[in-house]
């Protein structure tokens, strides 16, 4: 609240409505609820993030029982921009664990497991409020549990199987003979150790959710689909004959006899079929689950298909003229591999014979991936990309004149080596390459090199201060690329009037741990935003460490008399900025931005520190007058009689901080950079359409209030532009 009569009597008659209309930035009349209006449910913390602790176990015994092995946490895919927001050090006999304080917005994030050698595991983990506690170990469990759950866990995300629960328009139960499916029709197959045949499957869709379900003459023309749900199994005769049909199998399936695939072919599940595979010219292929084929595999189509699973063929594998296949996870080809097409490989392809590249055809190899054979006749070009990758011959290697090897490819060849072709790009004969075992990669090769400078048992590759003992990790709150802000009311214990930026302030703390998890140093970025309040505020911030462990502050002052350690960046915000930077058309002042770096001596373990906002607050008409976020405690220099005054309900007994009688709190913090906060004099709720709705849920609604620039989430008319 601003000492200004004419704005207090103008929110005065503004609060005595029961509800106020807002223009929304698409123009329609919404109506709300004020400030004064908000229904506080008993509980409700005000807070936009939660805490969340941490425990990783680690069984990754491949280095030795004391290796460092890092476990870092994304809140979102790291390969599709995800932020990095805590790391530190496991082992077998120590978990990693940590504290972390996350937007309600975050529904899952990212573990990563980086083991000594640098090879990785990535776990998507589901968070709620609940602690989490998962367990990594030597194997990627995305790998290893392929084909195995009705959520087939693959390289490229989650595919979930279909029930047989609702929507069908036929149940068999009991063996049927002469069976038609046209389009509209959903078939569902429940019964077990029965016989389905069919006349025509020319349209809709046939599910089996049974076991042991025999199909016959299950050929599926058309836009027809067969699916084979993760409850199901069935052995099956038939063909996809049309380019729009599929066949999808999360499941288990047995083809008998040689496979013809001119549609959709989807396994998330086991698929075994007893001859060839062949892959026509319409084919479209994916498989994230386990395949076996008893005889040969041919590609045969120019569509793009992709292997994310495992695939063993007893015969040859071939891709031919104008085929284009992906190997993402393992292909083991027990007879030939052969290539007249393009291959892209990103892991292992294995051949019991001859590995043959035909003239005009490629071999592309990314980061780390190998091929292994007896012999190789190579006539036209592998190609490397990324980290090196390997071809591994244990015979015999001809390279014919029109063969080449590129970039980054290490040929290693056990027996005779004839080369009429070239090298070039950087590859090279050698067998020293280091390739981590995996899930998809079961030989890997080399011996890894794992340097340790600092020694303090965090491998250099792994190790943000590798010259440096003393410390290890970077953590941070938010995350690595992004920030927070506060917003303060600034006459507690008087309400005030909602505007919320009497003092806007945005921050960023990167905390930095050793080898051990525990807490040495804090870097923290402060950005001074808006300075609305006509009284002259102080700002400080209060660390979950004490005051005697706390060296080498710069940027700051470290007060005295305090048992914790408070760090003071100003006393009075109207010497740091001149104008307020909340009243629309006048006189701005730049942001302004401070930088804050301690050290601490036997510190805190980073689970026991955590990840947060930490304790900000503002202070005004003497030293003693603090204003804090809900639940926040004050500080030493506080005068603990304001608490319970006027419109505040602090109780010391009851552990309750910062908050009216009717349940406001006096400041608001949220974990996005930049807040657009409310213009001068606007009551909070007209700026903001769905704070009212945030609050009355308990904060289970409209999570995304603050940050949400869709239609009807907020009024740019009561924004400070």
């Amino acid at each position: 609240m601003k000492i200004k009569v004419l704005i207090v009597a103008a929110l005065m008659s503004t609060f005595a409505i029961t509800s106020c209309k807002k223009v929304a930035d698409n123009g329609e009349i919404a109506v709300n609820t004020t400030i004064n209006d908000i229904k506080v449910p008993a509980g409700f913390t005000w807070e936009s993030s939660r805490a969340v602790s941490f425990t990783v176990n680690m069984t990754d015994s491949r280095f030795g029982t004391n290796a460092v092995h890092v476990i870092s946490v994304y809140d979102g895919d790291p390969s599709n921009g995800g932020s990095l927001v805590s790391r530190g050090s496991a082992t077998t006999t120590t978990a990693y664990t940590s504290n972390l304080y996350l937007s309600n917005q975050i529904k899952q994030v990212y573990v990563v497991k980086t083991s000594p050698d640098g090879s990785s595991i990535t776990q998507k983990v589901t968070v709620g409020t609940a602690p989490v506690s998962i367990t990594i170990g030597a194997i990627d469990p995305a790998v290893a549990s392929v084909g195995s759950s009705s959520s087939a866990k693959i390289l490229g995300g989650t595919v979930t199987s279909p029930d047989c629960n609702s929507g069908c328009t036929v149940t068999i139960t009991s063996s049927t003979n002469n069976l038609n499916v046209n389009t509209g029709d959903l078939i569902c197959i429940t019964g077990s150790n029965i016989t389905v045949s069919f006349s025509n499957i020319n349209g809709g869709t046939v599910r089996v959710c049974g076991s042991n379900v025999t199909l016959q003459n299950a050929n599926l023309n058309n836009s027809s689909s067969l699916i084979i749900t993760s409850s199901g199994s069935a052995t099956m005769s038939g063909n996809i004959n049309s380019t729009s049909a599929t066949l999808q199998n999360f499941g288990t399936l047995t083809y008998s006899g040689s496979f013809s695939d001119n549609g959709i072919f989807d396994n998330e599940g086991t698929f075994t079929n007893s001859g060839d595979f062949n892959m026509n010219s319409n084919s479209n292929f994916t498989n994230n689950g386990t395949m076996t084929v008893s005889g040969a595999m041919n590609v045969n189509t120019s569509n793009a298909t992709t292997n994310s699973g495992s695939i063993t063929t007893t015969g040859d594998f071939t891709a031919n003229s104008n085929s284009n296949f992906t190997n993402n996870c393992s292909l083991n080809a027990r007879g030939n591999f052969n290539d007249n097409g393009t291959v892209k490989n990103y892991n292992l392809i294995k051949a019991a014979g001859t590995a043959t590249i035909n003239s005009n055809n490629y071999l592309y190899m990314y980061n780390g991936a190998m091929i292994s054979a007896v012999t190789m006749m190579l006539n036209g070009a592998i190609i490397g990309s990324g980290s090196t990758s390997l071809v591994k011959i244990s015979g015999n290697t001809t390279i014919n004149s029109s063969g080449t090897v590129q970039n980054a490819i290490q040929y290693c060849s056990g027996g005779s080596f004839t080369n009429y072709g070239s090298f070039s790009g950087g590859a090279a004969q050698g067998c020293s390459v280091y390739i981590a075992t995996s899930g998809c990669n079961s030989d890997g090769n080399g011996t890894p090199t794992v340097t340790d400078t600092d020694g303090d048992g965090v491998a250099d590759n792994l190790d943000a201060y590798p010259t440096d003992k003393t410390k290890a990790y970077d953590n941070y709150y938010p995350s690595a690329a992004s920030g927070g802000v506060v917003a303060f009311e600034d006459q507690w214990p008087a309400k005030g009037d909602y505007d919320m930026n009497d003092l806007v302030i945005g921050y960023k703390y990167k905390i930095v741990t050793n080898a051990s998890n525990v807490v040495v140093q804090v870097s923290a970025a402060y950005s001074l935003m808006a300075t609305g309040g006509t009284v002259s505020n102080g700002f400080g911030v209060q660390f979950p460490t004490t005051y005697a462990s706390v060296s080498g502050l710069t940027g700051g002052t470290l007060e005295s008399g305090q048992t914790k350690a408070v760090v003071i960046l100003f006393s009075d915000s109207r010497n740091e900025m001149a104008n307020w930077n909340t009243v629309a058309g006048a006189t701005t002042t730049a942001t302004k931005t401070y930088t804050v770096l301690f050290n601490i001596t036997n510190g805190p373990t980073l689970s026991a520190f955590g990840l947060s906002s930490y304790n900000p607050f503002i202070y005004n008409f003497g030293r003693n007058r603090e204003v804090h976020l809900m639940g926040q405690t004050p500080t030493d220099l506080a005068d603990k009689t304001l608490l319970g005054t006027q419109d505040d309900n602090s109780s010391v007994a009851s552990s309750r901080y910062y908050v009216t009688k009717t349940g406001l709190p006096y400041a608001l913090d949220v974990p996005v950079s930049t807040f657009s906060y409310p213009s001068e004099g606007s009551d909070i709720t007209k700026a903001y359409l769905h704070f009212s709705d945030w609050a009355t849920s308990s904060g289970s609604s409209y999570t995304d209030w603050y940050s949400n620039t869709g239609t009807g989430y907020r009024s740019t008319t009561y924004i400070y532009k």
